[in-house]
């Protein structure tokens, strides 16, 4: 092995020992005080369950015990898919349409029926840098930085919008275009960010390393740039043609939904690699995997509290959303996921997010 290599592996067994030392056992977090947002696209609409705990013991699908209003929501009635996030430390609810409009929520909490106008605000992304025909995705923030990323893709490639600020851009602002770009990359469908670190998926791209391993892969690095190094990708991380991405910061857990009807392929529905895996070998095997194909086949969308033991989902095919949140409650601990049909069945769903601080 070339000194440089064997440097980088060293380095990152360093980083994956600390990670291992520093947190809890894998699925033995809180499950309580944990809220869960949904976009109705259907009505406009933001649906609230306050407790995630009561929702999922129910028996039958309780009422939403919040539903949020307001004329700004229409402007994102076309959500992206995986077009919603929250900030858990500002209590700021993040909303993208599929052609570049934010909706920013402030004081998500305490908001209940029509969200007054000092506490909503409609800003979007420039026209000038984006991509032929594009559409926007997966959108995550940082809540340590204040900053949102948004995926794009288009005829002339793939790259992640930094909205640095994101709390305190002004009504009607336009956003100049700051890119995080892997260079070659293409498909650019999932991203995920925590505590200054940020995560992306994408579907292909140029060939990476000596062995000239290509298809879809993992990338970590930061607001200014994914690192050379830091990949994940090849035969044995299972990765599929289609990828969500939710971030576990207090178990250091990568989280990737691979959407097997869309990709056309079999096996589980979820693939969890470690964080303190990249930097190491390219083709590595997930840690752990959560579901099996049979019960989430069309599985679109994840979200993570990020310090909470739940996962959430949201089924979709092409461009068709469903009704239904498949939930897992503490996901590493093997339990099966439990589908949550919403009324009416007219319900919508292509973004959802959760609140680790609800309580």
């Amino acid at each position: 092995m070339k000194l440089p290599s064997l440097l980088r592996a060293l380095a990152a067994l360093l980083v994956l020992a600390v990670s291992f030392s520093c947190v809890d056992p894998q699925g033995a977090g809180s499950t309580t005080g944990t809220a869960l947002y949904a976009f109705d696209a259907s009505t406009s609409t933001v649906m609230v369950w306050n407790d995630l705990e009561t929702l999922y013991d129910a028996t039958t699908t309780p009422a939403p015990d919040r539903t949020l209003t307001s004329s700004l929501l229409s402007k994102v009635t076309s959500l992206a898919w995986g077009g919603m996030c929250l900030d858990s430390s500002r209590g700021v609810l993040y909303l993208v349409s599929n052609s570049g409009t934010i909706v920013r929520i402030s004081e998500i909490r305490n908001q209940t029926g029509a969200i007054p106008s000092t506490d909503i605000a409609s800003f979007s992304l420039a026209s000038t840098g984006r991509l032929s025909n594009s559409t926007f995705g997966q959108v995550a923030v940082d809540s340590q930085t204040d900053t949102l990323y948004i995926t794009e893709n288009g005829d002339s490639g793939t790259q992640i919008w930094v909205v640095q600020g994101a709390s305190t851009q002004a009504q009607d602002a336009t956003i100049s275009l700051q890119a995080l770009q892997a260079s070659g990359d293409t498909g650019g469908t999932g991203v995920a960010a925590g505590q200054g670190v940020v995560y992306g998926y994408f579907q292909d791209g140029n060939p990476v390393g000596m062995d000239s391993l290509t298809g879809p892969r993992l990338r970590q690095g930061t607001a200014s740039a994914f690192s050379s190094s830091a990949v994940i990708l090849g035969s044995s991380t299972g990765l599929a043609k289609y990828g969500s991405l939710a971030l576990d910061t207090a178990d250091n857990d990568l989280f990737v939904a691979c959407d097997n009807t869309d990709a056309g392929t079999s096996g589980a529905p979820v693939l969890v690699f470690q964080t303190g895996q990249f930097g190491m070998a390219y083709n590595q095997a997930p840690n752990t995997t959560v579901g099996t194909a049979a019960d989430e086949p069309d599985l679109r969308v994840i979200a993570h509290p990020g310090t909470k033991d739940w996962l959430v989902g949201l089924r979709g095919e092409g461009s068709t959303g469903y009704p239904t949140l498949i939930l897992w409650k503490s996901p590493l601990g093997g339990t099966a996921a439990k589908q949550v049909t919403v009324s009416p069945s007219t319900t919508v769903f292509l973004g959802v997010a959760l609140d680790g601080n609800a309580a």
